[in-house]
C-alpha cells in the first residue's frame, strides 16, 4: 500500500496554493487523455517489478494525472504527477512554488537535470533519515511534472535513472501536447 510522504503532502498543498493561476485552461489540455501520459517505471528499469495503483485524475483539483507505482516487495515507490496548465508561464510558476516546498522536505542539494525545461533533481533523505527520496521537477510546454522516487535510506535511486525516467516522461508529454 502506498503511503503519502511528507514531500508529496507538501507538494499537494503547493498545488492548491497555485490553483488560482490555472484559470484559462487551453483547449489542448481538454483534448489530452491524461491516462496516457505517465511513463511506467518498468519501461526504464526493464523489469516487471513495479505495480501501478489506480491513477488519480485531476490531482488536487488541477487538470492532469497522478500515477503511483510500488515495487512488488514494497520497498520503493515512484509517484509521477503531471499537471497540464493554461500556459508555459503557469507551469513555470507551479514548478517554482513546488520547488520551494520540496527543498524543505528532502535533505539534499538541488542539481540541474537535462530534462524538459528547467529540470532539477533534489536527491537525499527524508528529514528523519529513514528513507531515500529523489524529487525531479520540470516543465514541458504548459505541463508541470513532479516525479518522486522513494526507497530505503541505504539504497537511493541512482540519479542517472531519475534522469532517464524524466527524459522519457518529458518526451511523452511533448508528444501528447503536439498531438492535441
Amino acid at each position: 500500500m502506498l503511503r503519502m510522504t511528507r514531500a508529496r503532502a507538501v507538494i499537494a498543498a503547493g498545488f492548491l496554493t497555485i490553483g488560482g493561476m490555472m484559470a484559462g485552461m487551453g483547449s489542448a489540455a481538454a483534448q489530452i487523455d491524461f491516462g496516457t501520459l505517465p511513463v511506467n517505471p518498468n519501461e526504464v528499469t526493464d523489469s516487471t517489478a513495479y505495480v501501478a495503483a489506480a491513477p488519480i485524475q485531476n490531482p488536487q483539483g488541477q487538470p492532469g494525472i497522478e500515477a503511483s507505482y510500488s515495487h512488488r516487495d514494497g520497498s520503493r515507490t515512484v509517484t509521477d504527477t503531471i499537471l497540464v496548465l493554461g500556459s508555459p508561464e503557469a507551469a513555470s510558476a507551479a514548478m517554482g512554488e513546488a520547488r520551494g516546498q520540496v527543498s524543505s522536505q528532502v535533505v539534499g542539494t538541488p542539481q540541474v537535470a537535462p530534462v524538459g525545461s528547467g529540470g532539477s533533481i533534489v536527491a537525499g533523505t527524508s528529514p528523519d533519515g529513514t528513507r531515500s527520496i529523489a524529487v525531479l521537477t520540470f516543465t514541458e510546454g504548459s505541463a508541470f511534472t513532479t516525479v518522486e522516487f522513494e526507497g530505503p535510506a541505504n539504497d537511493p535511486v541512482p540519479v542517472d535513472l531519475v534522469t532517464e525516467y524524466g527524459q522519457k516522461q518529458a518526451a511523452a508529454i511533448r508528444d501528447a501536447l503536439v498531438a492535441a
